[in-house]
């Protein structure tokens, strides 16, 4: 039987926290507050220059809410803008190509902003 995971409201694994640096140190990790009550970090991700992943765009991104609220990670589809749930793919198709690109660019992205200081809790693999 698989671990329940707990999430917070925005069904981010609840592990997961949000760590709010100064001004100067959130804008040099990437993050911007053009709407003021969230720092807001989003970031393209990268797939193989071929054929198949052309006009495939997916983003990843995070939302800090200033109030110390429920942070929010989102990795979206853009073309339809929906989530793409790379995640549930890979459990259901372990060698899925795409979702496993996804998910090492999502790490990646992940392992930055934990060494930045702007994340914590979050264990390479898990549920995010």
């Amino acid at each position: 039987m698989k671990e329940k995971i707990k999430v917070n409201r925005n069904c981010v694994n609840a592990k997961i926290q949000a760590h709010i640096l100064s001004e100067p140190e959130m804008r040099k990790i990437g993050f911007t507050d053009h709407a003021k009550d969230n720092w807001y970090f989003c970031r393209m991700l990268r797939f193989p220059k071929k054929k198949l992943y052309r006009d495939f765009d997916v983003s990843f991104s995070v939302t800090i809410p200033k109030n110390r609220d429920d942070i929010r990670i989102d990795v979206l589809d853009e073309a339809f803008l929906q989530p793409y749930d790379y995640q549930r793919i890979l459990s259901d198709h372990p060698d899925h190509e795409t979702a496993l690109i996804v998910q090492e660019q999502v790490e990646k992205w992940m392992t930055y902003l934990q060494e930045g200081g702007v994340l914590s809790g979050h264990i390479r693999g898990e549920y995010i």
